[in-house]
């Protein structure tokens, strides 16, 4: 019998538990979706998916017209502890005007590195990139998610290959389905 006065109670410690964590993000365990567009006249499209369930973030992502052989580093990117929520910049963040965003550029519209989606894989010969990964997130981490914004980097400017230089955004949105 004591047994089983202890199981319930480590059962309905458990089902108090995840129904606070669940509570921190109404969407918790919702797939999200979105499309990057291209940034900096790369050419640069991808799909992203999301799921978030309890401290695990599964990711998918599939890109194309991304320089092949390269590393292309891709981040979920936002503003932590503020009302702000992330966003994809526009020509106008070029600030210094030649012509390109740079990260520190694009940065005030999407925000800082929140979780880096590592390892950061080299692309095919066909300039394709697909990436899965799973992610172990504490409590409160990427809450509410569709606050931020998943940015994929890396570009040759003139001669040089610049693994930083933004080449596609997308505001990480609840999917409709």
């Amino acid at each position: 019998m004591k047994k089983t006065g202890l199981l319930v109670a480590v059962g309905l410690t458990s089902l108090a538990f995840l129904s606070t964590s669940w509570a921190a993000d109404k969407h918790m365990g919702a797939k999200y979706e979105m499309k990057l567009v291209s940034l900096n006249n790369s050419g640069v499209t991808a799909e992203v998916e999301l799921l978030r369930i309890g401290d695990k973030l599964h990711v998918e992502l599939e890109a194309e017209g991304l320089e092949p052989g390269k590393p292309h580093p891709q981040h979920i990117h936002g503003f932590v502890g503020t009302d702000k929520n992330s966003t994809c910049p526009g020509v106008e963040a070029d600030s210094n005007g030649d012509g390109i965003i740079s990260v520190q550029e694009g940065a005030p519209s999407y925000g800082p590195v929140v979780l880096a989606l590592v390892p950061f894989n080299l692309v095919s010969d066909e300039g394709e990139l697909k990436y899965e990964a799973m992610f172990t997130l504490a409590e409160g981490d990427l809450q509410p998610l569709d606050r931020f914004s998943v940015v994929l980097h890396g570009m040759t400017i003139g001669s040089d290959y610049v693994a930083s230089t933004p080449v596609a955004c997308g505001e990480i949105a609840l999917d409709a389905d």
